[in-house]
């Protein structure tokens, strides 16, 4: 490895907010620094200026908070806070920083055109999603999708290198003309130390949850294409053959209204919603099986990072049977389910419940695993080593 290096980090999130993305950013930023190499950034103000610098000290050396435009214009989308980092970008100085590593957005492809304007030579864009086939979920239509994915390749056009979190987004890209040598598949990660196995009894006695019954979760943002609803339709099935088994749903969204309307009746659901993420380990602890029901809309795949914390915590997985989770089947510690399918959801549940000695082995086997090779340390390892090779 070189000698330190200085990187400016820039993102259109709000860090104070628990998410993947969240958490991707920032434990990147971590790993950077804990590898030797000087980190400041680029973000969004939370608002709160006691929050800013709680994130400021953890995370970065030092921080440029720029305006939240999505704080003043409520759409669901990150991205225009593009708009309002441009200036302060380009009252950078490129001798500064050795690298500029940015997370790509809707927009982002103007935040890069900038970094280059200034004479930033080094440029790594972090692209964690096909963004035209999300916005199709989002009842986006042309010709505002050619738009899009025009802008998606600018980004990757004018870096110098691209991240993606799986194959699927690096073929895209090669497929619209990106040299392959151009795109590096790094995944994603999870920290060990922060998910990690509790003891049953004592986690379930903390949140006054019956340890007679056996629980299914799920944690994280209630989207449509996440799956609860797929969850939560299967659990009358479970439960015909196991009274005692319940639905435990952690965390809000746009979908969470809805479904404790639609589902108030149902008495094996519980909704927890939303926790600290600092106390997402003890809500996961909960779970015997942890769920990962997600709605395939995309032949991309997807890398959740929840799969990678529910490993971490010791947790036998159901997930449904899409690209970038079924790779791992043969590992020991997931079992799948057909795609949309909430009957096969329920039988793969009842034949998992039906043997505990199994599951005990799928949770170990899954620890074990995640300590292995799914560490935000070996993550941020295969950035800087392509950094450094430039």
């Amino acid at each position: 490895m070189k000698a330190p290096m200085k990187i400016l980090m820039i993102s259109t999130l709000n860090l104070s907010l628990p998410n993947g993305g969240t958490v991707h950013f920032t434990s990147i930023a971590k790993e950077f620094r804990l590898a030797g190499h000087t980190v400041d950034a680029i973000i969004p103000s939370t608002g709160d200026s006691h929050q800013n610098q709680l994130i400021a000290d953890k995370f970065f050396d030092n921080v440029t908070f720029t305006p939240s435009l999505t704080r003043i214009i409520p759409v669901g989308k990150t991205s225009l806070n593009s708009l309002a980092q441009i200036l302060t970008i380009l009252l950078q100085r490129a001798d500064r920083y050795d690298w500029v590593y940015l997370r790509s957005s809707i927009i982002s492809a103007l935040s890069v055109a900038a970094l280059r304007i200034k004479g930033f030579r080094h440029i790594v864009t972090e692209q964690n999603g096909w963004f035209a086939d999300e916005l199709v979920q989002m009842g986006v239509s042309r010709p505002w999708l050619d738009v899009i994915k025009y802008m998606q390749l600018l980004d990757a056009r004018l870096a110098t290198f691209v991240i993606t979190v799986v194959e699927g987004i690096k073929e895209k890209l090669i497929e619209h003309g990106l040299p392959q040598e151009k795109v590096l598949v790094a995944g994603n990660g999870t920290d060990p130390k922060i998910f990690y196995p509790l003891p049953r009894q004592e986690i379930l006695q903390k949140y006054k949850l019956d340890p007679t019954y056996f629980y299914l979760g799920l944690i994280g943002d209630l989207e449509r294409w996440k799956g609860a609803e797929l969850a939560i339709q299967a659990m009358p099935f479970i439960c015909e053959v196991y009274p005692q088994a319940k639905l435990l749903v952690v965390g809000s969204g746009r979908q969470l209204g809805y479904l404790q309307e639609t589902y108030r009746d149902l008495k094996c659901v519980s909704f927890m919603n939303e926790v600290p993420y600092e106390q997402s380990n003890e809500y996961i602890n909960c779970f015997d099986i942890a769920l990962l029901p997600l709605l395939e809309f995309s032949n991309i795949g997807f890398s959740p990072i929840k799969l990678y914390a529910y490993a971490a915590s010791g947790k036998p997985i159901l997930s449904s049977n899409f690209r970038g989770v079924r790779e791992l089947k043969s590992q020991g510690f997931i079992t799948l389910h057909e795609n949309g399918n909430y009957r096969d959801l329920a039988n793969q549940a009842i034949a998992m419940i039906s043997n505990p000695d199994q599951l005990g082995i799928m949770g170990k086997t899954a620890r074990n695993y995640a300590e292995n090779n799914f560490t935000w340390e070996e993550i941020a390892s295969k950035i800087l080593q392509r950094m450094c090779h430039v």
